[in-house]
C-alpha cells in the first residue's frame, strides 16, 4: 500500500479545533441575527390610561403587540415613565417608544413607519369654579399658568402661544389637583386619558374641558441608535395592514375603549 498517498486524503485534525471554532461562530451569529428579527424591546409609559397603564396592559399595549405577532415579532415591553421612556430610546437602551406624537420637536430625532397607532385629541381643562371666560387658546389672558406633564408632545402651535407660563408635571393626578387648588390656570390632557384620571378621582362636577388643543398622530416610534429601526417601522406597518385589513384593528378600539367605559362606570357614585 502506498501510505505517502494515503496521507494525502486523510484529514489535518490540527485543522479541526479553528473548524469547530468557526462554525459555533456562525451557528451563534444566525441565532442572535434570528433572535434580533423575532423580538423587539420597546419601553412603554406607565400614565396614560386607557393606552398605556402601570399593569402593562392598554389600547396601545394590544395594537402593538397584536401587529408584531401576525408578522412573528415578539414584543418585549418594559413600563416606565414616559420621559424616561423617551430617553431610553433616544439612547438606544430600547429598540422603540410608546405613544410619541409626530411633530416637529420629535420626527427628526425618531424613525416613524407610515402609520399611526391612532389619533388623539387634547384640550384645555380647568376649574369650574374659577373658569376663564377666553373661547380659544390664542386669547388667554397674560401670565395665564398652563399645567402639562413632562416630556408629552402637545403640537407644534404650544411654543407660539402667547402670554402663557408652562408648568411641568410628572402625572395626571398632580395636574388635576393643581386645578383643584387653583394653583395653575389650566392643565392640557389627552380627552380619553383626562376623563379616566377625573373619573377616578371622582372631580367631573369640578373639572372640565373647554377647548381644544390640538389633535396629534400617536405613533410607536424607534431608536435611531438601531440599525434595524426602519425594518422594524416597516414590519410594524405591514402588522397594522393585516390588523386593518380583518376587522381586528377596529375590533381592539372598541374593546379597549368599551372597557374604559366599564371602568367608569364602576368609579362613579
Amino acid at each position: 500500500m502506498d501510505t505517502h498517498g494515503l496521507k494525502d486524503f486523510m484529514p489535518n485534525l490540527n485543522l479541526l479545533p479553528r473548524a469547530l471554532s468557526l462554525l459555533l461562530c456562525l451557528i451563534s451569529y444566525s441565532l442572535a441575527a434570528d433572535d434580533m428579527a423575532r423580538t423587539v424591546k420597546l419601553a412603554a409609559e406607565d400614565n396614560w390610561a386607557p393606552y398605556a397603564e402601570s399593569s402593562g396592559s392598554g389600547l396601545s399595549h394590544s395594537l402593538i403587540n397584536s401587529a408584531f405577532s401576525r408578522v412573528g415579532i415578539e414584543v418585549d415591553s418594559i413600563v416606565v415613565p414616559y420621559a424616561r421612556a423617551v430617553v431610553m430610546a433616544k439612547k438606544g437602551i430600547v429598540d422603540g417608544v410608546f405613544n410619541l406624537v409626530k411633530e416637529k420637536s420629535t420626527q427628526d430625532q425618531f424613525i416613524f413607519g407610515k402609520q399611526a397607532l391612532f389619533s388623539a385629541t387634547a384640550s384645555f381643562y380647568q376649574s369650574k369654579q374659577s373658569p376663564l371666560n377666553v373661547e380659544s387658546k390664542w386669547q388667554l389672558p397674560p401670565n395665564t399658568r398652563v399645567g402639562i406633564i413632562d416630556g408629552y408632545e402637545y403640537g407644534d402651535e404650544l411654543s407660539e402661544l402667547p402670554n402663557i407660563q408652562i408648568i411641568k408635571l410628572s402625572n395626571h393626578n398632580q395636574l388635576i389637583n393643581l386645578l383643584l387648588l387653583n394653583r395653575i390656570d389650566t392643565a392640557i390632557m389627552y380627552d380619553l386619558v383626562a376623563e379616566q384620571y377625573i373619573e377616578q378621582m371622582r372631580v367631573s362636577s369640578e373639572i372640565g374641558s373647554t377647548f381644544i388643543n390640538h389633535t396629534g398622530q400617536v405613533y410607536l416610534a424607534f431608536s435611531k441608535k438601531n440599525p434595524e429601526a426602519e425594518h422594524l417601522a416597516e414590519m410594524l406597518d405591514t402588522g397594522l395592514t393585516a390588523l386593518k385589513n380583518d376587522g381586528s384593528y377596529q375590533q381592539i378600539m372598541s374593546s379597549s375603549f368599551e372597557t374604559a367605559r366599564h371602568l367608569d362606570m364602576n368609579l362613579k357614585p
